[in-house]
């Protein structure tokens, strides 16, 4: 039953309540996460923000991705968050969980049907920020964030900021989390002692061999990730523009920042001859191009495990308890790459506000509390407590995973400021801590701050993605005869318009050099 309230009146309290809350938080940590069933904290908007003396009863739709059969509670989980919502702002969420692999796909759908919804995870690798900004899917959110976010929008610098402008535009609200990333090999820590294998000693593929070669188990040493080469573009030496895989990269070490195309890269061409070379001495699967990640992690619960899981993972702090959790092993891990604060991961996980969304102030004053409210938070990453997990450690925010509870998406990075998550591991207990000290003293990319707008050459990057899509995962895996792949792909990329989106890119960030 909704609740009839002096709105104006809550509004003012609202008011009150977040100054005096800025004045007195001001230069403090983030304070440890409470019990969620505690009373919310209050968030509200500036006085002169208040667009109405009431806030009408609205609904809010907000898709994002997940592993869904992982979340079968959610409609426990929405129906708790809507009692905090609708008191905070009157307002109720529905939300709409999506597979991870269906989800980019599902929400191109919805924008190119004019479907209405009101908020939705954007990123430069899942329901790409760049072309959904390029289609007109997403409203600008510089005076929203300002006016019904201002707590969110002050918890992030400006330089950060900036690596979400597109033409000095927000369009995406920055889940806070680490953005200062460094990268290197992960594996388990009981086939690393078997092994012998010493992370620190792997810094490409080539430096695998030697363990590959002694490699006695039954099961493969080596399942690369289809993605390899593109997800993490520091770990080759270099910066994306745009979309992560999209062709134009930019040596870190080039003062010039002349824009290259990575596919023509000694590093692209040193890692697919590795790859080709790995399959033919039986390092690499002959079929490892049909082994999705739902296999792999089917045969590691199995115990048929690599020799390493993954080659150039994002290694921030606690990443080992993540993929403990993951799969139910102890992992070792080391860092390959020092940290480096990119545009790439600034918008690598964030929420924006459709076109469509007939309330895009309301769901404002969402992404406001999903950030700064921890008993909402709480909800929507760990569920209900008492049900989906127990509080084991107040004073420090450590919680216990009821198993097998219905609800445990293991995925905070997707909703908010990640700085408000509880621990699930007693043993990462300070991680956020190390985790804000690495964002403040990282080096940072040459490009940090230029956005690219890709709105001049869409179709061409639609065209050259498409290419890549085709060619990625028989490069990735090995299985292409690169004498004549190769060439043929090189071929298809500069008919697609490789060269044209590498002139736009150059000259996008030639001026934007030229006014620093």
């Amino acid at each position: 039953m909704r609740k009839k309230k002096n709105w104006a009146l809550l509004l003012a309290v609202s008011v009150a309540l977040l100054l005096v809350s800025a004045c007195s938080n001001a230069n403090k940590d983030t304070p440890k996460p409470s019990s969620a069933s505690q009373p919310a904290s209050t968030a509200g908007s500036e006085s002169d923000a208040s667009p109405t003396a009431e806030l009408p009863f609205v609904e809010l739709s907000y898709y994002y991705p997940t592993n869904t059969a992982n979340v079968k509670d959610v409609a426990l989980i929405e129906a708790e968050m809507n009692e905090i919502l609708e008191k905070e702002i009157n307002a109720h969420v529905k939300l709409n969980p999506v597979d991870f692999g269906a989800y980019g796909q599902k929400m191109n759908l919805m924008n190119s049907a004019g479907d209405e919804y009101d908020l939705a995870f954007v990123s430069n690798w899942l329901n790409d920020y760049y072309q959904n900004v390029g289609k007109g899917a997403l409203i600008p959110l510089n005076d929203l964030l300002k006016q019904y976010a201002p707590t969110l929008y002050s918890s992030i610098p400006d330089s950060v900021w900036n690596g979400a402008r597109i033409n000095g535009q927000i369009y995406g609200a920055i889940n806070l989390q680490i953005y200062a990333m460094p990268y290197g090999p992960l594996a388990f820590k009981e086939v690393a002692e078997k092994s012998n294998l010493d992370l620190s000693k792997i810094k490409s593929l080539r430096d695998l061999e030697p363990y590959l070669e002694t490699w006695t188990e039954s099961y493969e040493p080596f399942v690369p990730n289809h993605n390899f080469f593109t997800s993490a573009p520091p770990y080759f030496g270099y910066d994306s523009i745009g979309e992560v895989s999209s062709v134009g990269w930019v040596k870190l070490d080039d003062p010039s920042l002349t824009v290259v195309n990575q596919f023509e890269s000694v590093e692209f061409k040193e890692t697919i001859e590795t790859l080709r070379e790995f399959v033919n001495k039986g390092y690499i699967p002959q079929d490892a191009a049909l082994i999705t990640e739902e296999m792999l992690g089917n045969n590691i619960q199995a115990g048929k495990m690599p020799l390493v899981v993954n080659m150039n993972m994002p290694v921030k702090p606690g990443v080992d308890a993540e993929e403990r959790i993951k799969y139910n092993r102890d992992v070792v891990y080391h860092e390959a790459t020092a940290p480096l604060v990119t545009t790439d991961r600034i918008v690598g996980t964030m929420t924006g506000i459709s076109r469509k969304s007939k309330n895009p102030e309301r769901a404002m004053m969402f992404l406001e509390q999903i950030n700064t409210n921890k008993a909402l938070y709480a909800l929507i990453t760990n569920g209900i407590e008492g049900k989906h997990y127990t509080v084991v450690d107040t004073a420090n925010g450590v919680i216990e995973k009821t198993k097998d509870s219905g609800y445990n998406p293991n995925a905070d990075w997707v909703y908010g400021n990640q700085f408000n998550a509880y621990y699930t591991d007693p043993n990462n207990v300070g991680i956020w801590e190390k985790t804000k000290e690495m964002n403040e003293t990282a080096s940072v990319s040459p490009l940090l701050g230029f956005a690219f707008d890709p709105e001049p050459i869409k179709s061409d990057l639609a065209r050259v993605a498409s290419v890549w899509n085709e060619y990625m995962v028989g490069f990735m895996t090995g299985s292409y005869d690169l004498d004549k792949k190769y060439p043929e792909f090189l071929d298809k990329l500069n008919k697609a318009g490789a060269d044209k989106v590498i002139a736009e890119k150059q000259k996008q960030l030639n001026e934007w050099n030229a006014t620093r």
